[in-house]
């Protein structure tokens, strides 16, 4: 096997990349860490808006649905200006403007007003993904994306560890508003990016062509011939959040229904996200071994084994919680670092930031969905109750529409049907050599 390997494969992959490539990931993992940190205290903070504003729980839940409702428009704009004019400028004025959102939330005076601010946000955060997984996948060599892909989004939950660290001592001092106060600093790492990171190569190298036949609009996502296969993306992205996001947005608000104080559930959320930082890392590794639809699929089957003890496990017994925690947002969350990889599959490099962009800020609505259904459901299951069956319902949906690769099987019949053409579809020059990573993902 590994005479087969060209003498730069065979080396260790660190040494594979060169340092424009590690800077390139280093750009867009700090934009993404901030993302999660921003977004991560929000459902720290429920309780004590839900106080602030004299709002039931369910309602100040609501506002983890306008951050991710707004997804959609930020996904589309941002998307198409990551494709137009680059990867770089893309990231700089969806950091800055989520960073803006997050400091006006502090200063919130009413509910109305703090739900306006994280609509401002949704934009913001789902431009930075957007144009950050696009970037950061670009960037590294074919053989290592799956880490890539990865290791980008462990940004995410590095940035929900430093959230468990800092918000009891900040809310107990200074109170929940001074967390928001906080989101200035993306600003700094806006500035960074625009001085230091290099642009994408494959995004330079696609628009070198710039005839009229090669121009995008996110719009082509939902014409005829590219309808099916985006609809079906977006549906697995919005499963996706569905696995994740009840158990990540209600736990800290069971935890203390249970009997936790702030402090014990921080540590406790620690632990979790510790769990999702290595199941994400390791997520890379074994997306490169096995295939990313493969790996994906599976390990979030095998998150079902720790799902139902965690509810099973009572306040007397933490160090069994964690440890269970610990292991489902590993498989459960952690695995979530290849889905930038998925996506990336499905679109080739003139039409990629506005695809994965649109497909993914519109399936992310999920994630304000499912922990608002939760907190809804309950109010007449119990919390615990809730989050099980909802997550139980998005791994299995969303395991079944993977391992049978239906987004896959509708891109090959449409490319059969209609041909190559400049809708979008995955089957450029460039994109037919991406189509083939698919199928050979999926065998």
């Amino acid at each position: 096997m590994l005479s087969s390997l060209s003498p730069a494969r065979r080396r260790p992959w660190f040494r594979q990349l060169s340092r424009e490539q590690i800077s390139a990931l280093l750009a867009a993992w700090i934009g993404y860490m901030l993302d999660g940190f921003d977004f991560v205290l929000l459902t720290y903070v429920l309780s004590d808006i839900s106080d602030e504003f004299d709002v039931s729980l369910a309602t100040a839940s609501t506002l983890l649905v306008a951050t991710f409702g707004s997804r959609w428009l930020g996904g589309a704009i941002f998307g198409s200006i990551a494709d137009r004019y680059g990867r770089k400028s893309a990231m700089v004025g969806s950091i800055m403007l989520y960073s803006a959102g997050t400091f006006l939330c502090g200063l919130a005076w009413s509910f109305a007003a703090i739900f306006f601010f994280r609509l401002i946000v949704g934009i913001g955060m789902a431009g930075e993904y957007s144009a950050s997984s696009t970037y950061a996948v670009e960037s590294w060599p074919q053989h290592l994306k799956n880490k890539a892909s990865a290791f980008l989004i462990t940004g995410f939950a590095v940035g929900g560890l430093v959230a468990a660290q800092v918000y009891a001592p900040v809310v107990e001092h200074f109170g929940w508003r001074a967390l928001f106060f906080l989101g200035i600093l993306p600003v700094f790492v806006a500035v960074y990016i625009r001085r230091s990171a290099p642009e994408s190569p494959e995004w330079e190298a696609a628009t070198e062509d710039s005839s009229p036949e090669h121009r995008f609009s996110a719009l082509a996502l939902f014409g005829r011939r590219r309808l099916p296969v985006t609809l079906t993306l977006i549906v697995v992205v919005f499963l996706a959040f569905c696995t994740n996001w009840p158990v990540s947005g209600l736990m800290p608000s069971y935890l203390e229904s249970i009997g936790y104080d702030r402090g014990t559930s921080g540590n406790i959320m620690f632990y979790a996200g510790l769990g999702t930082v290595i199941g994400t890392a390791a997520s890379g590794f074994v997306g490169d071994r096995f295939g990313t639809a493969r790996t994906y699929a599976g390990t979030l089957f095998v998150s079902l084994a720790f799902l139902f003890p965690v509810f099973a496990v009572g306040a007397d017994n933490t160090v069994m919680l964690i440890v269970l925690l610990f292991c489902f947002m590993g498989t459960n969350f952690g695995i979530s670092g290849l889905l930038p990889k998925y996506l990336y599959d499905f679109f080739d490099a003139r039409t990629r930031a506005s695809g994965m962009g649109t497909v993914y800020n519109i399936g992310a609505v999920g994630g304000g969905v499912a922990p608002w259904f939760g907190a809804v459901l309950g109010d007449s299951w119990g919390l615990g109750t809730a989050m099980t069956a909802l997550t139980a319902f998005g791994v299995v949906t969303l395991v079944l529409l993977v391992a049978l690769d239906v987004p896959g099987r509708l891109l090959r019949r449409q490319a059969v049907q209609d041909g190559p053409g400049p809708h979008g579809l995955s089957e450029s020059p460039a994109a037919a050599s991406v189509r083939g990573s698919v199928e050979a993902d999926n065998r």
